[in-house]
């Protein structure tokens, strides 16, 4: 069988390809107006919208057999456990004195007692981890009993908290979300630091 157009049939069809590929041709260099210009960038708007548009990163712990989270934008560093240091006359409350993280001196906060926990019984064991959250100039660190990873949400279908959580952790959680199945407390990062910082008042 040739695939060559030997027939009337066949020269017809072919005429036929030309010009379809001339009339594309013509579309495609065609120019393109505001309006379709327009048009065009709202559809690519609201598809970026329904995939990955509105979605944050967060940073997953566990504290007290919970699963937290904070935005990963407020979240500076995670760290190995770094022991803090009292400051005399003034560690007591949230505050539980100074902590070297990689050579950097900063403020120890008790992300336990300022979400209304209890006190950690056990002794600091391998899993234990350092979070460093704020901007350099008023950082924070504050202990988390492990490290679970980093997971994405969309922040707009965060579910309300029961009121359980509501009176434990006040106004420290955003809400509540699953990320891989697992149930997580998305806390407010700026409250957190707010928390802390009113702790040295």
């Amino acid at each position: 069988m040739s695939l060559t157009p030997n027939s009337a049939g066949d020269r017809h069809e072919a005429g036929n390809g030309s010009a379809g590929r001339d009339a594309l041709e013509r579309l495609l260099d065609r120019p393109v107006s505001i309006a379709d210009l327009r048009g065009a960038t709202d559809e690519a708007a609201v598809r970026a919208d329904a995939g990955e548009s509105g979605r944050v990163g967060i940073v997953l712990f566990g504290l007290e057999g919970e699963t937290l989270a904070l935005a990963a934008s407020v979240v500076r560093r995670v760290t190995p456990y770094a022991p803090p240091v009292r400051i005399p006359h003034r560690s007591s409350g949230v505050l539980r004195g100074m902590c070297n993280v990689r050579g950097e001196l900063v403020l120890c906060g008790d992300l336990r007692r300022l979400l209304g926990l209890r006190a950690r019984e056990t002794e600091a064991g391998e899993s234990l981890r350092t979070m460093v959250i704020g901007p350099a100039n008023a950082s924070w660190a504050f202990e988390v009993d492990s490290l679970h990873g980093i997971g994405r949400i969309n922040p707009g279908t965060l579910a309300a908290a029961p009121l359980t959580v509501e009176h434990s952790l006040g106004a420290f959680v955003l809400g509540l979300a699953e990320v891989e199945g697992r149930a997580v407390t998305v806390l407010d990062g700026e409250q957190v630091l707010a928390g802390f910082k009113a702790g040295l008042a």
